[in-house]
């Protein structure tokens, strides 16, 4: 993927401007909800990739954690059924320290 489904100032437009259906809302709201209508339209095999124009890390062998310039954060994880791929998105409120296994509980 060489240019990101969504841009920090799309979402920054989407956060702030009144007229927007997520006026208020966080960006890693904002992009969790574009991201599944980007992907109902593109076909991607790698969701992580598709974040990695966001700052991110790996927490575990199977769990991402997105950031975003608002200082809202998601976490993907990635696991498998079937044979195939798929990913969750959860929001964390406070990221230090969180038992990242115990949200996806």
């Amino acid at each position: 993927m060489n240019k990101p489904f969504i841009t920090q100032a799309q979402l920054a437009l989407y956060k702030y401007q009144p007229s927007s259906k997520y006026f208020g809302q966080s960006m890693a709201v904002i992009a969790q909800s574009e991201f599944v209508e980007f992907a109902k339209i593109n076909k991607s095999e790698n969701v992580i990739d598709c974040f990695s124009f966001f700052w991110n890390r790996r927490i575990k062998h199977d769990i991402w954690l997105i950031s975003f310039s608002d200082n809202s954060e998601m976490v993907i994880k990635e696991s498998l059924k079937d044979g195939h791929k798929i990913y969750k998105f959860e929001f964390c409120e406070i990221v230090d320290n969180c038992n990242f296994d115990d949200v996806f509980v």
